[in-house]
């Protein structure tokens, strides 16, 4: 099941029921839990990081910042952020710094289909509990719903 969702670090649908738009928890160890989106894409993973590296470029609160290569080339890592959360992460402490309002995707194959795993933004919240945090994930949600949304061709 895909499920629309995004995040704020880099990195995208979570197979399972939804809540609030949202996966939950998998039953599988093996498999990825709610502090992941992953989807099936139609693309190819060079279409898709364009896509990504595009719309962040032409979107004002948007920067692009990196595209990389990992596992011997069977995952292409991107990275963007979506700079309206710096405030709320900064507020929460210098030290949280590390959590940059980036989202951290991969792109891989799997059985012959693409995926895309991405962070879910509430991992900020897991790691360290504080209440700017919660106003930059209830932010960082709907931004890279939009950011899902426009590269996978949804709503």
């Amino acid at each position: 099941m895909n499920i629309p969702a995004h995040f704020p670090a880099l990195a995208l649908c979570i197979a399972g029921a939804a809540a609030v738009g949202l996966g939950t928890p998998i039953a599988s160890a093996d498999e990825p839990d709610d502090h992941f989106i992953i989807r099936d894409c139609e693309q190819s993973r060079e279409d898709l990081a364009r896509a990504i590296r595009e719309f962040a470029e032409n979107e004002e609160d948007w920067i692009f910042l990196a595209e990389f290569d990992l596992a011997g080339g069977d995952i292409t890592a991107l990275k963007v952020c979506y700079l309206p959360l710096g405030p709320d992460i900064v507020d929460a402490g210098l030290h949280v710094g590390a959590m940059m309002p980036c989202g951290q995707i991969g792109l891989y194959e799997e059985n012959g289909n693409t995926k895309l795993s991405m962070l879910h933004p509430k991992f900020m919240t897991t790691l360290q509990p504080h209440p700017s945090l919660e106003r930059a994930v209830e932010r960082a949600e709907p931004a890279f719903e939009t950011l899902l949304d426009h590269v996978l061709g949804g709503p």
